[in-house]
């Protein structure tokens, strides 16, 4: 173990609170330009206030991380009563492919204002990293609680629509699955389980949880199972456990042989997954919208999984594990 894993375990040993002062320091020293900053570019809607809401700089977030950071920040801008709009154009995240905002490419713009109205307005804020720290308080971490999961569910509602591209794809799988009569299991391989990157939540085995998908089986015994996962060792094992109940989108790709040292971002296997940063984005996010409508949600603690649950309405059965942190 390196010497900055080393500092990372022992800081995690901290309470929470301290943690978050800790890293709202460290982000303000070594990356000044993700503090929040109060701007002026033009003299429109001077009696507005927007909030450009910036991804972080590192670019390795999945899709399920930023809309995380998204909502966080929508938190924070109903509080302060100024009106969000995402820039995912002159921010960067892994999604972008040429000179566009790819939130829209996944989301519709949670706002009724442009960018380019924003960026020729009087009051403008830029994101910070502070908002997370700041925000409504179930969204300080990816609460599993039934009341935070409500609350945030709510607030999504209200701000969070898909893009049609992501419901014409959506649509399309309907076709030959149906997720409400289905028990959704979300398993993490790669990275998660290779890295075992500290502070994260630990990831059930696939004994654990098809232990877990074998009691709701025996209670609807005609379900299928819905499987999520990037990790074709994952696939292989539970098909060999459930064989003809897992169902799986037609689009369906997978890593193999996963063995890289770095985060799946950063790697090569990421390809594996589809070469166009749109369409692996856009395959990723159906397969959650088609898990929020299962029956039953069961699987590791990630921000797929958390989306998921976010995103389903109350009926829904959620089964998480709780397993602590690597």
């Amino acid at each position: 173990m390196n010497l900055k894993k080393k500092m990372k375990k022992i800081l995690y040993l901290f309470p929470v609170k301290w943690i978050n002062k800790f890293y709202l320091f460290y982000n303000r020293i070594f990356y000044p330009e993700l503090v929040e900053r109060k701007m002026s570019f033009g003299e429109k809607n001077e009696d507005k206030i927007f909030y450009v809401i910036r991804p972080r700089k590192n670019s390795v977030e999945g899709l399920m991380a930023l809309l995380f950071y998204v909502i966080q920040q929508i938190g924070y801008a109903e509080k302060n009563n100024y009106i969000p709009v995402v820039d995912f154009k002159n921010y960067k995240t892994q999604y972008n492919i040429a000179d566009e905002n790819a939130w829209e490419c996944f989301f519709e713009q949670i706002s009724n204002y442009s960018l380019e109205e924003v960026y020729q307005s009087k009051n403008v804020v830029l994101s910070g990293i502070n908002a997370i720290y700041d925000t409504y308080s179930y969204l300080y971490n990816k609460s599993f609680n039934e009341d935070d999961l409500q609350k945030t569910h709510l607030l999504a509602k209200k701000y969070i629509k898909f893009s049609k591209k992501a419901y014409e794809l959506y649509n399309k799988e309907l076709k030959h699955i149906s997720p409400q009569k289905n028990i959704g299991l979300y398993l993490r391989g790669t990275d998660y389980i290779n890295l075992k990157p500290i502070g994260e939540p630990i990831q059930p085995t696939v004994a654990q949880a098809i232990e877990h998908v074998n009691t709701y089986i025996e209670n609807e015994k005609n379900a299928n199972v819905f499987l999520v996962t990037e990790d074709e060792r994952i696939y292989k094992e539970v098909k060999s456990n459930l064989g003809e109940r897992i169902v799986i989108v037609s689009f369906d790709n997978y890593i193999k042989n996963y063995s890289e040292r770095d985060f799946l971002a950063n790697g090569h296997s990421l390809t594996q997954l589809g070469e166009n940063a749109h369409i692996r984005g856009l395959n990723y996010l159906v397969k959650i919208m088609l898990l929020s409508n299962c029956k039953y949600i069961v699987g590791g603690k990630t921000c797929g999984s958390w989306a998921a649950c976010m995103l389903a309405d109350e009926s829904t059965k959620i089964d998480i594990f709780e397993l602590g942190n690597y």
